[in-house]
Parts: C-alpha cells; sequence; structure tokens
C-alpha cells in the first residue's frame, strides 16, 4: 500500500497501474455535491461476459478487495481506499446467480442493470448470438454498479450531507 500512497496528488493519466495479487486497483472518478459529499461518477468493470463460456463467480472475484483509486474532475488522485468486496459476496452472489440463469434460460436479452443490485450487466452496442436462443442479445460486461460504488463511499465514512 505504501509504494500506492505515492500515487496522491498525481494525475491519473500520468501514472502506469499495475495489476496486484492482492486486490482489484479500481481508478474511479468522483464529482462533488453541493454540500461536499463525494459521488462516483462512473462503475467499474470487472469482466466481459462471454455468454458461451461464463466466468466463474469465485474466478469473478478471486480477489477480495478493491484498492480504489479516487480521482477527481481535474484527474489529480486525492485518496487510496481499500474495501473488502467479500463484505458483499452474499449479494454479489446473488447478482451473479440471477445473471448467470437468464442466460443459461436464453434470456439473455432481457437482461438490465436494474434486475440486479450490486453487480450488474452494463450493456455495450454489439449484438452477439446467446445460449438456448435464437435471439441475438447485446454483448455486456460484468460491472460494480454506481449505486454499490457509492456504498462503498458511504461505508468508508467520506463526508456525509447534514
Amino acid at each position: 500500500m505504501d509504494s500506492f500512497e505515492a500515487l496522491i496528488g498525481k494525475n491519473i493519466n500520468d501514472v502506469t497501474l499495475n495489476e496486484s495479487p492482492n486486490f482489484f486497483l479500481a481508478p474511479l472518478q468522483y464529482s462533488n455535491k453541493l454540500c461536499g459529499k463525494r459521488y462516483p461518477s462512473s462503475k467499474y468493470k470487472l469482466a466481459d461476459i462471454d455468454y458461451f463460456n461464463l466466468i466463474s463467480f469465485s474466478e469473478l472475484f478471486k480477489k477480495e478487495a478493491v484498492l480504489i483509486i479516487w480521482y477527481n474532475d481535474e484527474d489529480i488522485i486525492t485518496d487510496l481506499e481499500i474495501y473488502y468486496l467479500s463484505n458483499d459476496f452474499d449479494v454479489l452472489f446473488k447478482d451473479y446467480y440471477y445473471i448467470k440463469k437468464a442466460i443459461d434460460n436464453g434470456e439473455a436479452h432481457n437482461l438490465t442493470e436494474g434486475d440486479t443490485k450490486f453487480l450488474g450487466a452494463s450493456r455495450l452496442n454489439e449484438k452477439v448470438a446467446q445460449p438456448n436462443s435464437d435471439r441475438l442479445a447485446h454483448k455486456r460486461e460484468f460491472v460494480l454498479k454506481k449505486k454499490y460504488l457509492q456504498k462503498i463511499i458511504n461505508e468508508l465514512s467520506v463526508k456525509s450531507c447534514m
């Protein structure tokens, strides 16, 4: 972690982040509300979804923690925080299973990010074949949803609105 702390104050575009064996590295941009509370500007991509060779839950979450590298609207790194995803594995697994079941049932074309709580199947523009259906489905990727990232911010006791 000490080597990562040297990133604070640097421009996110000027640093190279090497993957860690211990945790996901998640550079996430945030904005501030008028009251000073931070909120994430985007979701965090975990992996592409291959409908015919779906990654297992244990492989998707082989790292139990995420090192969040927060950077602001000026692309300056302001904070580093570690969050243990294992705290939420029950909800993440339910979300994963819902997505997997839709794919297995030939219903990938009906998936929306609103179907799940923390782990989303974010839609991409390209359409591809899916198993057990003649319908094409939008290509998707597993993401940690903005709602979940906001939960992480809140749990890490970042400034809150009064």
